[in-house]
């Protein structure tokens, strides 16, 4: 899962989760064996012991049914095969394919890293079935999540690589990269593919992923626990804002903020910039506002190693589309301070003696938000001077400096909704500590909920 679904949430209010339940994995492995045939290896029993099928059973669309609302015996991915599984060889051709067909990762490992170094690290699934099993499952009915976790597996390999750590080390993070969202096969599809705006129970859920995640790895037979420890912090940030567990930079692994950040980047271009035909070379400005939550020095790897790829910048608009493309930055630039505004009076306005980590670490959000954006580019006067003269008079084309300032402006609204959402993540919980905060909190999103989603130039979470 990418950056762009972070948002606060209660470690200790995580939906529960057990691999024994019967979910949406069952289902997936019903639609594969229509092609792929996937054959229990040993009866499929309840837990209180019911025969449910039989060894050599076909798992099929009729035979699931049998499973639903059942607790198992064994967990489902112990007890069946599947035909044709992605090997060690497969995995290798699909990253491979996925790099002669990407300008960005051509380049790479033309000037630094040789394919041959992707053979050792592919070659360790061969150890691992499960594994393999988990990866021919979403190569096959999440193929999008699939390609998006070779680009995160590629990044985190070679910001490994040019931190210089040792192969063993690198082949981890690999690995935990690899497998760092098969809890996402056992989500509700109905959630993950909603076409409204989430709620916060379904953001909940959808964050609940790194906690299957981790269960998953911890019970498959040589996943280390660096493995299992990356998986478990990819989605933390070392200013605090992340989560299942909010930690701090002092408290998180090297692997863990190394696949944290190239889990972020891969979501902020799949996300924002690949469907805009736009390039690589634009996430250094994202990145560079977020220096904060991730670790520095993996930021600056990230950083030389695009500019290293020498991917010029596209140009975003030109001709007749420049005076439209202006006035819509001003206008959001206007939105977006209303809203920043409104969310810095309503959090700021509880003091911050209430003693609430939670509520905290919103408050530092808009600090953070506040600091970050006061040092930009984005409400300079002589910015806003150059998008007037642009939308009052026909240019040729926009300049770096303010095709940079559009990637800052989509910054910005991505994380005011972010913590727009944490906001009323916080409220929903019913975890706050003092009712009377809580109601001024209810009462001031209330007037925030307008800007949610309003925006332009907001990229789709």
């Amino acid at each position: 899962m990418s950056r762009d679904q972070q948002s606060f949430v209660s470690s200790e209010r995580s939906p529960v989760w057990s691999p024994l339940q019967v979910g949406a994995y069952a289902d997936y492995l019903a639609l594969l064996s229509a092609t792929n045939p996937v054959v229990a290896v040993e009866d499929i029993l309840a837990r209180d012991g019911e025969l449910l099928l039989t060894q050599a059973s076909l798992l099929d669309q009729k035979s699931i049914v049998r499973l639903k609302n059942k607790m198992l015996a064994r967990p489902l991915a112990d007890s069946i095969r599947i035909e044709k599984t992605i090997t060690a060889g497969d995995l290798l051709q699909h990253l491979l394919d996925t790099i002669r067909s990407t300008e960005y990762f051509q380049s790479l490992a033309e000037r630094k890293h040789p394919l041959s170094s992707l053979e050792p690290v592919c070659a360790m699934l061969s150890d691992l079935p499960l594994v393999q099993q988990f990866l021919t499952v979403m190569a096959a009915q999440m193929n999008d999540l699939y390609h998006r976790t070779l680009c995160v597996s590629l990044w985190s390999l070679y910001i490994a690589q040019e931190m210089r750590l040792p192969a063993h080390d690198s082949g981890e993070i690999f690995l935990a990269a690899l497998t760092h969202d098969v809890g996402m096969l056992h989500l509700n599809p109905q959630i993950l593919h909603k076409p409204d705006e989430l709620t916060a129970d379904d953001w909940q859920h959808v964050q609940s992923h790194v906690d299957i995640s981790t269960k998953i790895l911890r019970d498959i037979p040589g996943v280390s626990p660096a493995i299992v420890t990356a998986v478990t912090e990819h989605h933390e940030r070392c200013d605090g804002t992340g989560y299942p567990f909010a930690k701090v930079e002092s408290e998180l692994s090297i692997p863990g903020q190394i696949l944290a950040v190239a889990d972020a980047i891969v979501g902020i271009y799949f996300n924002r910039f690949k469907a805009q035909g736009r390039r690589w070379r634009e996430v250094i400005p994202v990145l560079e506002m977020n220096r904060a939550a991730y670790l520095y020095r993996s930021c600056d790897i990230v950083t030389t190693m695009i500019l290293r790829s020498e991917l010029p910048l596209p140009n975003l608009v030109s001709g007749s589309g420049v005076p439209e493309f202006a006035e819509r930055m001003l206008q959001q630039n206007l939105h977006l301070q209303n809203w920043f505004t409104q969310l810095r009076e309503c959090l700021t306005s509880v003091g911050y003696t209430h003693g609430d980590r939670k509520l905290h670490a919103l408050q530092n959000v808009v600090l953070h938000i506040a600091t970050t954006f006061k040092g930009s580019l984005l409400f300079k006067e002589d910015l806003r001077e150059s998008l007037e003269s642009m939308a009052s008079e026909e240019a040729d084309s926009i300049s770096k400096v303010v095709a940079d300032a559009s990637l800052v402006q989509q910054e910005m609204a991505f994380h005011l909704q972010r913590l727009s959402r944490m906001m009323q993540m916080y409220i929903s919980s019913g975890e706050g500590k003092d009712p009377k905060i809580t109601q001024r909190l209810q009462d001031g999103f209330t007037k925030i909920s307008g800007y949610i989603g309003s925006s332009t130039n907001t990229p789709q979470s």
